[in-house]
């Protein structure tokens, strides 16, 4: 069966609803469509050439024939080794950016490792465009490590013989999240944040876990210089460490007033097997007594921590790697977005609820993952989701670089 998933709102922010259906999106309808949009940058590069752009005499085809096979091959490469502004500028053709911004219910995507079939000009984009600071596009690009000559994907069956092995980074489906995407879910969480009132709500997405708890002891002192004496609720996502990809979701309630340990500190895991702690909760409280250290003759603040993890990621339980399941950004990122909505709507239970009317209420919430609260929908159901999560914010991230160039050449 082909994973077919669109999410029905397509506002700038796709945390806004992660309502999912099926579609019938057919292989061949993609072809087709890729077609034309390898057509249409045959064209563009074409059009590149003949206005005498290529400055490079080794890359200056001498006739029409030579023209067509560098068009095929090198030219891609080379409009991008000549223009800063490749992508920008592949942007500005209504043509191709309406292909590279599609949805995700015009998109094939292949059975087993959950990829998209993408033109082949299409990936040479996405390749080419990931060797720029802040160009990529999560999850549709190879490391440069798997990528050819001329910006095509390396695939395993093409790869020398002692390099051959499965490596999550080579499937769509199985990509860690980049910078790029931990920003656009940041941001998203920051505007879930805005216009709080009764319980002011702070997103911290810096540093490692330990710098972010580090940040909300600082940003807590600087309250209290300022007379500030209202309960706060910083929710912070981030990767546990520099040693360590995994991320995680917090939330503490701080008291101006003694702003040298929280009221109150959740930690929330997107991996609790079978009941029992998390693999990171020991880092977790490493990490909270190192932020907040406390006299020797007193309890740590670690002794505080409660466990608000859910288990819904799967990892390394016999699946093939292009199966593993890595999307701990997204999970993280819901669990943020709950969480932020019950401080917004019900901060009383933040405050005196037990943990596990919270995790019922943030689980409640979080209705692309769960049926209804504490029930996880099936494993499948969540894969399609993150699935189309990855695609929605590559399709986020290319908007921001078109809407920037577009509001630098208009300044």
């Amino acid at each position: 069966m082909n994973i077919h998933a669109r999410v029905l709102s397509d506002q700038e922010d796709p945390m806004d609803s992660q309502t999912i259906c099926s579609t019938d999106y057919r292989k061949e309808q993609a072809i087709q469509a890729n077609q034309a949009f390898d057509d249409a940058v045959r064209q563009y590069l074409r059009d590149w050439i003949e206005r005498g752009k290529t400055t490079d005499p080794s890359q200056c085809p001498d006739s029409e024939t030579d023209t067509e096979a560098f068009i095929e091959q090198g030219a891609l490469r080379s409009f991008f080794k000549h223009r800063e502004d490749a992508l920008e500028r592949l942007l500005d053709n209504d043509t191709i950016a309406s292909h590279l911004l599609r949805s995700s219910d015009q998109v094939y995507f292949q059975q087993d490792a959950y990829q998209p079939l993408l033109a082949k000009f299409e990936q040479r984009i996405y390749n080419l465009a990931a060797h720029r600071e802040h160009l990529e596009v999560p999850f549709r690009y190879s490391s440069a490590s798997r990528q050819g000559d001329h910006g095509d994907s390396v695939m395993l069956a093409d790869m020398p013989a002692d390099q051959v092995r499965e490596d999550i980074g080579l499937y769509f489906g199985t990509r860690r999240s980049d910078t790029t995407a931990l920003t656009i879910l940041a941001r998203q969480l920051r505007r879930e944040a805005e216009e709080t009132t009764t319980l002011p709500v702070h997103v911290i997405t810096k540093g490692y876990m330990l710098d972010s708890l580090k940040l909300v002891r600082q940003m807590t002192e600087q309250f209290q210089q300022e007379n500030d004496t209202r309960l706060h609720c910083f929710v912070i996502q981030r990767r546990h460490a520099h040693d360590d990809r995994h991320l995680g979701a917090a939330l503490l309630l701080m008291n101006p007033e003694h702003a040298d340990a929280p009221q109150r500190v959740i930690f929330c895991d997107t991996l609790n097997p079978s009941g029992q702690q998390p693999p990171w909760w020991h880092t977790f409280r490493r990490a909270l007594d190192a932020a907040f250290p406390q006299p020797a003759e007193q309890l740590p603040t670690a002794a505080r921590l409660e466990d608000g993890g859910v288990n819904l990621q799967r990892l390394h339980d016999g699946v093939p790697v292009r199966h593993q399941d890595i999307d701990c950004a997204f999970y993280t990122a819901s669990m943020g977005r709950a969480l932020i909505h019950i401080a917004k709507t019900d901060p009383a239970l933040l405050i005196d609820g037990s943990i596990d009317e919270i995790v019922s209420q943030m689980t409640g919430a979080m209705t692309e993952y769960f049926v209804r609260a504490n029930q996880p929908k099936d494993p499948a159901d969540v894969r399609e989701v993150n699935v189309v999560r990855r695609w929605n914010t590559g399709r986020q991230a290319i908007k921001h670089i078109r809407d920037g160039h577009k509001e630098l050449a208009g300044s």
